[in-house]
């Protein structure tokens, strides 16, 4: 057996990567679907939580800005242990873990209790995106990576608009409780399939060894680089705009003028095929325009989609929050593959750092959208919406190579 750094590691030569294709992109989108329909599934049940608990709104969004405030700062300790653990088997719990925590989350008799078990999910589920793109690019054929690694982003983007339509057709049939333990049972099956469907040998490229000391100066060089900074922060900003606005539509279709069932409200995600189509878009725009001014339009077009969402008219209220989806997928495919480009060394650092600023922009904007809806309900919304899309476009950085 090799050693490397002081631990084990999987003697080589390794079966080729190309052999199993199939079954690392079937098993990557089954984890990505069970990842962010755990995540998510909870978002169209926020109404549900303030009659249920006797929580205010902005306590009620706690379900999902605690998960995935935990979750952000779950992957920074995850992706270094990851370095040194099998990471089949280290995402493989991770899922199954938060699914057993969301059947459990079902059966909640307090407030408390269910927000303990949210938060312990977001800790939970860290393993799988922390660990995901490192372990294709080691072990998937480089011709055959783009297609894997699209394969587990529409299976995120899957498990997200699921879990969402999920939550509120069953909610109408039962009740949410119905709904988050079928979720989780459902990606329970998810995990359990993803551990034997992955291969069990895997080609691991060597680590460097630095110990965990270091892990705060080589955090703060990337934060150093002006560009970098600018792009991390903006991640925040686009996934924050993007959950205030969908944790608070739910509230607001319940209420008149249209008065729509949960079922009715969960049917509004299917918008997000929207954004899903545009963002394989934004290589071409780009190129042609630089990725400043696709990142500027992309926070425009969200504070527009807010204004137009602001008519009653239903047609005109879809038309807004399709806006806010399309600018949120461009703006993230945008920011996230400039992070890559300009992390010329230290790339799973940045992303880990983009990632955790993503999540953590989501939470904070999250819930302060929960007291904007409590005192000015939708218009307030879009306010808070709108002024930090606007706010956002004044960081982006001025040229792609500054």
């Amino acid at each position: 057996m090799n050693k490397m750094h002081g631990h084990d590691t999987i003697p080589y030569p390794l079966p080729a990567p190309s052999r199993t294709p199939w079954r690392i992109s079937g098993a990557f989108f089954l984890a990505g679907f069970g990842t962010f329909a755990l995540i998510y599934d909870v978002q169209p049940l926020l109404p549900e939580f303030p009659e249920d608990f006797h929580v205010s709104p902005a306590t009620a969004s706690l379900a999902l800005s605690l998960t995935t405030l935990l979750l952000s700062f779950s992957m920074l300790v995850v992706g270094r242990v990851s370095e040194v653990v099998d990471r089949r088997h280290l995402m493989s719990v991770s899922i199954i873990a938060a699914s057993l925590l969301s059947i459990a989350s079902a059966f909640s008799p307090d407030w408390q209790v269910f927000i303990f078990l949210r938060a312990l999910t977001g800790i939970a589920l860290g393993g799988l995106p922390a660990v995901a793109l490192a372990y294709l690019a080691d072990n998937v054929d480089p011709h055959r990576l783009a297609a894997t690694v699209g394969l587990y982003v529409s299976g995120t983007a899957f498990g997200g608009m699921s879990g969402r339509l999920l939550g509120g057709i069953i909610t109408d049939l039962g009740n949410w409780r119905c709904t988050v333990g079928i979720v989780g049972a459902l990606c329970l099956v998810s995990g359990l399939l993803f551990f034997f469907a992955l291969p069990v040998a895997d080609r691991r490229s060597p680590a460097p060894d630095q110990p965990w000391r270091e892990l705060p100066a080589r955090f703060l060089r990337q934060w150093k680089d002006p560009v970098l900074r600018s792009l991390f922060i903006e991640g925040g900003f686009l996934l924050g705009c993007f959950v205030a606005t969908f944790n608070y539509l739910c509230f607001r279709l319940l209420e008149e003028p249209f008065s729509f069932s949960q079922g009715k409200i969960s049917l509004v995600f299917l918008l997000y095929f929207s954004g899903m189509i545009v963002s394989p878009l934004c290589g071409r725009l780009i190129n042609r325009f630089g990725a400043p001014w696709v990142l500027r339009g992309a926070f425009l077009t969200i504070a527009l989609g807010g204004l137009v969402s602001l008519s009653n008219f239903l047609p005109l209220t879809l038309l807004g929050i399709s806006l806010v989806i399309v600018g949120f997928f461009a703006g993230h495919a945008t920011a996230s593959g400039w992070v890559n480009r300009r992390a010329v060394t230290g790339k799973a650092i940045a992303s880990a750092q983009y990632l955790t600023v993503y999540y953590i922009g989501a939470s904070l904007l999250g819930w302060l959208g929960g007291f904007a809806w409590q005192f000015f309900r939708w218009g307030g919304v879009v306010v808070l919406i709108a002024g930090a899309a606007l706010l956002a476009t004044t960081l982006v950085p001025a040229r792609d190579t500054e």
